[in-house]
């Protein structure tokens, strides 16, 4: 009787079978993959981290023309109060540099500038204050009156708290010995130079 057994599958049937079982075993590697990565996780944010610098603001009232007078002779005075504003948010020290037009009638000129008088008038300047600068009108080339204006704690630099103000109280004579600037007129320009105070020795 003849045989029955099966005929053996095709060479092709069975690398189909292998390439298939390739191909399952990297789907199922994947999946393996992907669900790997399926982690809880959290995010928390930290907002409003802003930041704003000072301001250092130095104004003066008047703003010119604090002392001023015609026909000047030997003995004569003039005195009026300048305030100083610190109008910034920052505490600052200033400094005041005089520059005038010409030397001669500026050299004769004695300026002196007070804090802390009661009557800022020519009768009321020497019954009390401290005086902070007394001298010469101020130069072409600039005389520092008070303090200095180089960066830094001076020596005489004065210090405005924020928002704060003082009043100076400046007095401008020509003594009776004065002899020089007969018929001349000079212009004295005061410079006020601030710097803040913090982080600043």
């Amino acid at each position: 009787m003849p045989s029955t057994a099966a005929a053996p599958a095709p060479r092709h049937s069975r690398g189909l079978q292998i390439l298939m079982t390739v191909a399952l075993l990297f789907v199922a590697l994947g999946m393996v993959a992907i669900t790997s990565l399926a982690v809880f996780t959290d995010s928390e944010t930290v907002p409003g981290n802003t930041f704003t610098t000072g301001t250092v603001d130095i104004s003066t009232s008047p703003t010119s023309a604090v002392v001023a007078m015609p026909a000047m002779v030997p003995g004569d005075q003039v005195t009026a109060p300048l305030t100083v504003n610190n109008l910034g948010t920052l505490a600052l020290r200033y400094a005041v540099t005089s520059n005038t037009t010409e030397d001669t009638l500026a050299g004769a000129l004695v300026l002196t500038i007070k804090s802390g008088v009661s009557t800022c008038t020519d009768g009321g300047f020497g019954a009390d204050g401290a005086v902070e600068y007394a001298g010469i009108l101020g130069t072409i080339a600039g005389t520092a009156i008070i303090g200095d204006n180089t960066q830094g704690d001076d020596t005489g630099d004065r210090v405005l708290g924020a928002g704060t103000n003082e009043i100076l109280c400046v007095n401008v004579s020509l003594p009776l010995a004065a002899t020089a600037g007969q018929g001349t007129t000079t212009t004295a320009t005061f410079t006020f130079d601030a710097e803040q105070t913090t982080n600043n020795p």
